[in-house]
């Protein structure tokens, strides 16, 4: 191997893979890829220490050397970088670079110095010019929001049955069939092309970056307004932001989030006043198609962002109804600036910050009793509170209850308070009337992020995969770098029997959102469903959690040669009460055939939720949801114990 430091001078070599890190290039059998300078430098920094873990720290401080930028920056040059080592020398090249949770990542491959290329002699004649290599879309296809009561059911239901959490979710109201859902952009490819946007998160210009809650709120508000209109698509918070911090160009964020245009903007306080300076870049071109500067009194917020989400869709040439969106009366100005301060620690999600988010929701509704939306603000803040474990649980759960009552109480046609109402009462055991809440959230806006959400989850529960298919692919395309959607997606697709798209879908998600080992075990539940064991057991020591790539390995034992590591990872789970749920094990004697034991296993587990009272009416639905919607448990559906189980009390 020749000394690593070189691979920053002539560039360098991995296996067929040609690193050019001058050009910013990378050549192999799949074709030429460019690299954003930010990616290739982490490229080059891991090729420089081969086989090494490298910290994120150290990778942070090379790379952005003089400023400050969230782990996400650095989570999303990885992706990009496995991205396009797989484009460009096959899906094995993914899985070369290796995260290790709590230390960093590292480069498990051998770094050689790139040949010199032979001169080669001149053409009889002159040859035409090579095309370039086509590149496929760059775009991502991807859950609940991040960090949202929800999410975490989610997560947690994975822990406990790795993806059987759907039957946890909220129950909301009939949706119309997906061809209605649909209807609103049924227009030419063309149009639906030139109506897609994303929001980018506006840059705080104020002396010592005051304002960044201001600047923050401005963005995701523009947001929510052009999100009302029935003709454009517009990206979610969680894609659009996710370029916070980094120096990648218009063209590339476009393709990545798969629109046509981008909005941009900075804002500037100075006492009282803001200038708010926006512009909408049409990415085909870099060109501005409009842009315009305002200056305003604080106070005239809402009328200001108003007036950019109006101008923008009229520059693409869609409609919403100005000031109709919020669905509540007007607010207090000084209760709306804190209730922005309060969302974005709400957002950023750093030690402390749901907290932090709380004080500041409760100073607005302090301030403003009749401010509806910061009433669901905080019944959300106070649901992340209530789901830690603890003696404060069932104080802060009555919390979440009281503000979201307030919430409809003080915005009877805002979507989101009737959805914050439905969340509580599901919490609460109480799913009829939950469903009823969630029926209205739904007739008053189904565009809302809280109930497009769930709209999949609903369909899902009913036993239509399709629809629900349908419904998680327009959550995915207004959101398609969130790790958790991604994940969703891959998990109904797995339902469905859609086990490709389920493969694919699984690692699209790890590579957004790192190496979690309860989403790589379902990657390897695929690929075991899919008789691919080679890739099954490629994955298996990416898996940080003994116990869970216990789980994984257990399903191989019909893998060549794999019958004795499989069978003695199922005697370490046995040996290991409580190291993983009772469905998990059930799941993997299922799948290996051994259904008695399977049995037995779900009978102690319900035997142990009745005698702990975990199987009240709604505790039981969510039980029998589980057991029904599991892929690996469809084995055990034609024996009559299957039919007792699911009836049991």
């Amino acid at each position: 191997m020749f000394r690593q430091q070189e691979v920053l001078v002539e560039g360098f070599q991995i296996a067929e893979l040609r690193v050019d890190p001058k050009a910013g290039e990378i050549a192999g059998p799949g074709g030429l890829e460019r690299l954003d300078p930010k990616v290739m430098g982490v490229l080059v920094m891991m090729a420089q220490h081969a086989g090494e873990v490298v910290s994120r720290e150290a990778l942070l401080a090379q790379l952005w050397p003089n400023a400050v930028v969230s782990d996400d920056a650095l989570t999303r040059c990885f992706y990009e970088l496995r991205r396009c080592l797989a484009r460009a020398g096959g899906e094995s090249f993914r899985s070369i670079i290796e995260t290790l949770p709590k230390r960093g990542y590292r480069l498990n491959a051998r770094i050689d110095a790139a040949p010199r290329p032979a001169p080669t002699p001149a053409p009889a004649s002159p040859a035409p010019p090579p095309r370039a290599p086509e590149r496929a879309s760059t775009a991502i296809g991807t859950a609940p929001r991040k960090g949202s009561a929800w999410q975490r059911i989610a997560l947690l239901a994975l822990l406990a049955a790795t993806i059987l959490f759907v039957a946890l979710r909220v129950q909301r109201a009939d949706p119309p069939p997906a061809k209605t859902r649909t209807a609103a952009a049924a227009t030419t490819p063309e149009a639906a092309a030139r109506r897609s946007i994303a929001v980018l998160p506006f840059v705080d210009m104020s002396a010592g970056g005051s304002a960044a809650f201001l600047a923050d709120g401005i963005s995701e508000e523009i947001i929510n307004r052009l999100a009302k209109s029935a003709v454009l698509r517009v990206i979610a918070r969680t894609s659009s932001f996710s370029f916070r911090g980094q120096a990648v160009d218009i063209r590339t964020i476009a393709s990545r989030l798969d629109v046509s245009h981008v909005l941009e903007g900075s804002v500037r306080t100075e006492g009282n006043r803001v200038r708010v300076t926006a512009q909408l870049i049409a990415a085909a071109n870099s060109s501005h198609v409009w842009s315009r500067t305002y200056e305003r009194n604080v106070g005239d917020l809402f009328t200001l962002q108003d007036e950019i989400a109006t101008s923008v869709a009229a520059a693409l040439d869609a409609t919403i109804a100005a000031g109709a969106a919020r669905g509540e009366a007007p607010v207090n100005a000084e209760a709306y600036q804190v209730f922005l301060r309060g969302r974005f620690f709400y957002n950023r999600r750093a030690p402390g910050d749901v907290e932090r988010a709380v004080a500041q929701f409760e100073r607005a509704v302090g301030l403003d009793p009749g401010f509806a939306r910061g009433w669901a603000a905080l019944a959300g803040a106070y649901a992340l509170l209530a789901g830690r474990s603890g003696p404060e649980s069932a104080r802060l759960r009555a919390r979440q209850g009281a503000a979201a009552r307030r919430a409809v109480e003080a915005g009877p046609a805002l979507a989101v308070a009737h959805a914050r109402l439905a969340q509580f009462l599901y919490a609460d055991k109480h799913p009829a009337e939950a469903d009823a809440a969630f029926r209205t959230a739904f007739s008053l806006d189904s565009h809302d992020p809280l109930v497009l959400g769930y709209m999949a989850a609903y369909d899902l529960e009913r036993g239509d995969y399709e629809a629900a298919l349908v419904a998680q692919r327009e959550v995915v395309s207004r959101d398609p770098l969130s790790g958790v959607e991604v994940l969703n997606l891959a998990t109904y697709s797995f339902l469905a029997g859609r086990l490709p798209e389920a493969a694919a879908g699984y690692r699209t998600a790890i590579a957004l959102s790192g190496d979690i080992p309860e989403w790589e075990l379902a990657l390897v539940q695929v690929l075991a469903r899919q008789r691919k064991f080679d890739e099954a057991l490629q994955q298996l020591p990416h898996i940080a959690s003994p116990a869970i790539r216990d789980l994984g390995l257990a399903l191989l034992q019909e893998a060549p040669g794999q019958r004795s590591a499989a069978d003695g990872a199922l005697a370490r789970l046995i040996a290991r009460p409580g190291s993983s749920s009772d469905i998990q094990m059930a799941e993997v004697f299922a799948f290996r055939g051994q259904v008695d034991a399977a049995f037995a296993t779900l009978a102690n587990w319900r035997e142990a939720l009745s005698r702990s009272g975990g199987l009240g009416p709604s505790g039981r639905i969510n039980a029998v949801e589980t057991l029904r919607t599991s892929p690996l448990l469809q084995p055990l559906h034609a024996d009559p114990r299957w039919t007792a189980l699911l009836a049991a009390k």
